[in-house]
């Protein structure tokens, strides 16, 4: 699966397999963090539990009743989509301390 994070101050994108890149159409996931100043410990907390209701929302969630295919499924793309989305949050984050 190919999945792309959009946000008003990043954009990250995570694939479980370059062959996925071709084969498979582009899920969007938009996380506005515009307000927040990542600069300071509060605001880089409450861009943290943004992106970790937006990845929870985007992946499935309900897995209990899936198969173990779709649970792994689902926790790779929880997995792959936060990971590139902190990524860039701490990226985002340590252009905003330069700027001060």
């Amino acid at each position: 699966m190919k999945y792309t994070i959009l946000t008003s101050l990043f954009v990250a994108a995570a694939t479980l397999s370059p062959m996925a890149l071709a084969a498979e159409p582009t899920a969007t996931l938009r996380i506005d963090l515009t307000g927040i100043d990542l600069a300071t410990p509060r605001g880089a907390e409450a861009a943290e539990r943004r992106i970790d209701r937006a990845v929870a929302a985007f992946c499935r969630n309900d897995v209990e009743h899936l198969s173990f295919g779709a649970r792994r499924a689902a926790r790779l793309c929880r997995e792959s989509v936060q990971r590139d989305a902190l990524a860039q949050l701490d990226s985002r984050r340590t252009q905003q301390l330069a700027a001060r």
